[in-house]
């Protein structure tokens, strides 16, 4: 190993503490606001009035000018002091609050050797509360002065988000794929974009200052300028033909905003739900061919079984009676089964005209629907020992065969239902005929339960019953209405659009 030379000197950089730096980065950012601006010509400018005011009050002092006015404390000397007040609102106003910090201690610092060379006693204090006032003036013009930069800066900033804003809604609005037309209240057409323009067979600058009733017709141009809560709740839509094409089914979706200025105006996106009305239509009518299919099953069902099972089982007791009372010699538990095989035979025989009436009432292509709901009441009271009532509102009248047979299915599962589930006491039902209407509402004291969210939970939960109390309504083009509530029994109420004629 090599020594170090001797008589060499080894130097090495002088290492402040840490605190130490800490405190010079703390005083850097504490004063680099108040630096000066050298290469701003406002600067100069402020220097410039500084130097003027400084001059004068130097020269005032200096040369003894004020000394031919009479009186021992001549308030005239403090008037160069008071000058000062100009650079210090001219930085206020070009720098804000830094700005006029800064030229007020600069000035303070002018006057300080004034005050101590010209001015001892009474007149020092005078001039050094002066140039205090000149300091608070500076505090309080530059914070002011900054507030309101600082306003304008979020004012400007605002702006520009607002531009930013207003420029992405407008691309999203005119390339959206969705048909979207701005209202007034009066209903006149304020905006539109491409896509709105293709469906109505015009361009957005001609759907401009149109009124709303020409594009979807009076009754649709009211859903549009006040939605109600009941529209919300219905399937609200436009059928419109362009160019003598095929239907064009459109759900509006309507949002009330404003512009700003209080004036609010209304936001229509126009859904094309084409495809989805047609596949429900579809689905509906398989469904409704489903129920027709089903009918004419259990029709058929219910004549073999009276034609053809019932028939044979009356013939079979027939036969047991001849052989019962033919059969003197025979043993007498022979007899005794003889009866019993008859009486087996009777239940089986009225068990499967129940059945067959169940599949297919006679009473309600005989004497209609109201006789047929009332069969049921009896039948459910003497099976589940349930009290009910009917209640007729209205001329009763025959409806349609489909009609009829959809009501009475709906109020034979509804029944159903509250013989298996609803551990009801009493029930009530009332049949309302409408001109164009007939209703249907059925009410027990049962235990409820909890409705799904949504008729697509029916199937999810287990309801079939529901479910198809449901399509069935649907197929007869009618609104099925569910209420329920655990504890406090359940209501079911069906609605239908029927013709006025009696049948």
């Amino acid at each position: 190993m090599s020594r170090p030379d001797v008589g060499t000197t080894q130097t090495s950089p002088v290492r402040l503490a840490p605190g130490i730096l800490a405190w010079f980065e703390r005083a850097r950012r504490l004063l680099y606001p108040y630096r000066p601006q050298f290469m701003d010509r406002r600067f100069w400018a402020v220097q410039a009035l500084v130097l003027i005011v400084g001059i004068v009050h130097f020269a005032v002092e200096s040369l003894d000018l004020l000394q031919s006015v009479p009186g021992h404390f001549h308030s005239l000397t403090f008037i160069p002091v008071s000058m000062f007040f100009i650079p210090v609102v001219y930085a206020a106003l070009n720098f804000g609050f830094t700005g006029s910090v800064a030229t007020a201690a600069w000035c303070t610092l002018l006057v300080i050797p004034n005050v101590v060379v010209f001015h001892p006693g009474l007149e020092g204090v005078a001039e050094v509360v002066q140039i205090g006032i000149v300091d608070a003036l500076a505090v309080f013009v530059g914070q002011r002065v900054e507030r309101e930069k600082s306003a304008h800066r979020r004012a400007e900033l605002a702006a520009v988000a607002l531009r930013s804003s207003e420029m992405k809604y407008r691309g999203l609005f005119e390339s959206s794929p969705v048909p979207v037309i701005v209202l007034d209240h009066g209903g006149l057409v304020l905006d539109s974009n491409p896509a709105a323009g293709a469906i109505f067979g015009s361009t957005p600058e001609d759907l401009r200052g149109r009124a709303v009733a020409e594009l979807v017709g009076a009754s649709g141009a009211e859903k549009l300028l006040s939605p109600s809560q009941g529209n919300r709740e219905k399937e609200v839509y436009f059928v419109l033909r362009p160019g003598g094409n095929s239907d064009l089914y459109l759900e509006p979706t309507v949002t009330t905003i404003g512009d700003g200025g209080g004036r609010p105006f209304i936001q229509v996106l126009l859904r094309d739900v084409t495809l989805e009305r047609q596949r429900q239509v579809g689905l509906r009518a398989y469904a409704a061919h489903v129920l027709r299919a089903q009918e004419e099953e259990r029709k058929r069902i219910a004549q073999e079984l009276h034609d053809d099972t019932v028939q044979a089982l009356v013939l079979l007791c027939r036969r047991l009676d001849t052989a019962e009372g033919a059969s003197e010699s025979v043993p007498r538990p022979v007899l005794e089964g003889l009866r019993g095989a008859r009486k087996s035979a009777e239940e089986v025989v009225q068990r499967l005209r129940d059945f067959a009436r169940v599949l297919r009432p006679p009473t309600l292509e005989d004497l209609g629907l109201t006789t047929s709901i009332r069969r049921l009441l009896t039948d459910l009271g003497e099976r589940a020992n349930v009290e009910s009532q009917l209640k007729i509102v209205g001329r009763e009248r025959r409806l349609s065969p489909d009609t009829e047979l959809g009501v009475f299915r709906i109020a034979q599962e509804a029944l159903r239902n509250v013989e298996r589930h609803a551990r009801a006491t009493q029930l009530a039902a009332t049949i309302t005929f409408a001109k164009h209407r007939v209703s249907l509402d059925i009410l027990d004291n049962g235990v409820g339960f909890v409705l799904p969210s949504g008729p697509g939970d029916f199937a999810a939960g287990g309801q079939l019953g529901l479910l198809g109390m449901r399509e069935r309504a649907e197929s007869l083009g009618g609104q099925l209405e569910i209420q329920s509530t655990p504890g406090r029994g359940t209501r079911v109420t069906l609605s239908v659009q029927v013709q006025e004629d009696t049948l």
